[in-house]
């Protein structure tokens, strides 16, 4: 397992961009929600001498609202999400390279940042008149 200096540390979470539009009927519907997401991990190394790693962590969600009773009436949004995660200076590109390839280690990453995400989206979601309770609010 890796040691404790390898430990990245959360320090940033922001909302890059939120867009939806949900001109329906506001209440009284039933509507199907179909959720997307995607998320990329990357690691940035300092141009400064003596800064520290970073990992970035990007999680896009897209979700879709349909009227069951009239496929026409569609509800759009789109929600894009930074986590960016910070090594000790002394962790060294080497070190974690390898750490980037391990399934479990971006899981631990990842797991910190979709809960912030998916709760700023389903609120934004209700905010827009859709009941959006039963999207996850962690990763499945």
């Amino acid at each position: 397992m890796q040691s404790l200096t390898h430990k990245a540390t959360l320090r940033s979470f922001r909302a890059l961009a939120f867009h939806g539009e949900n001109r329906g009927e506001a209440t009284g519907i039933e509507m199907r929600l179909e959720l997307q997401q995607n998320i990329d991990l990357g690691l940035a190394v300092p141009s400064v001498p003596g800064g520290s790693l970073q990992i970035s962590v990007l999680i896009n969600l897209k979700a879709t609202a349909t009227n069951e009773k009239d496929a026409k009436d569609q509800s759009t949004f789109a929600g894009d999400y930074e986590a960016k995660f910070y090594y000790p200076p002394e962790v060294t590109e080497e070190a974690v390279t390898p750490l980037m390839e391990d399934n479990d280690y971006q899981y631990v990453l990842v797991a910190q940042a979709y809960p912030l995400a998916m709760t700023h989206f389903r609120r934004e979601l209700q905010a827009m008149g859709l009941d959006a309770r039963a999207l996850p609010l962690g990763l499945q």
